[in-house]
Parts: structure tokens; sequence; C-alpha cells
């Protein structure tokens, strides 16, 4: 396997054990539709977030969130949508979050809550 793969797979897991510990309900993980994937999807109380995972080793090339640029974030919006219609979910308040993970530096992870909006 892929060094990045193992590196992308090693992000999700803390971001989805760090979801847990903060009470989160997951409903999916690695969604994907025609359109495109969403990381992690998951109820924050009663607000349902679509969350971006990024992982990086490290600063070097920049921060991680900062790849979650506008294009990436139109199609995980149209991602959601398709996800949201498909569920028949019409009364559900959206947010959109990105977490970066940093495994080599402590384990350091930054959640950006309502990162980006439609």
């Amino acid at each position: 396997m892929k060094s990045h793969i193992k590196t992308g797979r090693l992000g999700e897991q803390l971001a989805l054990d760090y979801l847990n510990n903060k009470g989160y309900s997951v409903l999916e993980t690695n969604y994907r539709n025609k359109i495109g994937e969403v990381d992690i999807i998951a109820y924050d109380k009663d607000i349902l977030a679509f969350i971006e995972v990024k992982t990086r080793m490290g600063t070097d090339y920049g921060y991680a969130y900062e790849s979650v640029n506008s294009r990436k974030q139109k199609k995980i919006a149209n991602t959601c949508l398709m996800y949201l219609q498909k569920n028949k979910l019409y009364d559900v308040q959206v947010r959109f979050d990105v977490i970066e993970v940093y495994p080599m530096e402590k384990k350091t992870i930054n959640h950006f809550e309502n990162a980006f909006s439609l």
C-alpha cells in the first residue's frame, strides 16, 4: 500500500477517535456517490456535519486545511446535497468541517467547525 494512502487512513482513524470522544454520532465514513466523496458524515448533537479529513506529516508544504480549496469545497457541498436528497433529509441543519491531522506531531488534531458554507 502506498504511504500516502496509509497516512490518510491513519489520519481518518485518529479523526474518528477524536469525534467519538467528543460525542459525535458517526453515520458514514468514506461516503461516495457519483459526484464525489466525503470522509466522515456525523451528527454533532442535531447538526449534520460533513467532514473532510486532511493528514500531513508536517507543515513544510503548508497547513493541511489549506488544501481544501474552493473547488474541493464545491465538490463536497454537491456530494452533500446528493446525500441529503438520497436520504430524504430535508429539514436538517448542515455544517462543513475540516479536520487536519498531524500524526507525527504528538498526534495533533485541529478541528475547524463551519470551515466553509454552500
